[in-house]
């Protein structure tokens, strides 16, 4: 395996790292928030996250068995791999936070959502890069002449990591319906 593949691999898992933590993120937030429109995003959100956290372990073999035919930008791949570690640590902060004020029965977590709601918003739009990058690296191989196994697992590749894209800007929609609901919209 080359030094391309290992990066890819790397991605993937700490992707499939972020979904999952992002995942409990959103449902715990989802308990603390007692109004039921934004509890009810946050369970959707939630949800979908582990639900990608899956898809992506599912994607993995898949790619071993058909990787791109070239990463044309490994240092974009290196550069997104260190953000999603920022990005994972960052997560776990946030966690402990809002599960030490869940525990303890303090302040609703909703003023505290009020303040990182802008942090979610920038995961999510950070994530849709990310699977933007895979979808560009797969696309070429979906329309050209190679074994007709290769090609459709090539088009399956893509339609799974689609799908989770496009979740991910529909997160970003909701997370703004949720900001105007904490009286944060723009106008």
């Amino acid at each position: 395996m080359g030094e391309n593949e290992i990066t890819l691999f790397r991605t993937l898992d700490l992707m499939k790292r972020l979904e999952r933590d992002l995942a409990v993120l959103y449902s715990v937030i989802a308990e603390g928030v007692h109004d039921a429109i934004i509890s009810s995003i946050m369970r959707k959100i939630g949800i979908e996250s582990a639900t990608h956290s899956y898809i992506l372990a599912l994607i993995e073999p898949l790619i071993r068995e058909c990787p791109p035919r070239r990463i044309t930008d490994t240092e974009y791949l290196i550069s997104i791999q260190n953000n999603i570690e920022e990005v994972l640590n960052h997560v776990h902060e946030i966690m402990d936070f809002v599960n030490s004020r869940v525990k303890v029965g303090g302040e609703e977590v909703g003023a505290f959502l009020v303040e990182k709601l802008n942090e979610l918003e920038g995961f999510e739009s950070n994530a849709t890069k990310v699977y933007s990058f895979l979808l560009r690296s797969y696309l070429p191989i979906t329309s050209t002449r190679v074994d007709t196994k290769r090609r459709a697992t090539s088009k399956l590749i893509v339609k799974l990591l689609k799908g989770i894209a496009d979740d991910e800007k529909e997160h970003g929609e909701l997370l703004m319906v949720v900001n105007e609901l904490l009286g944060r919209g723009k106008g």
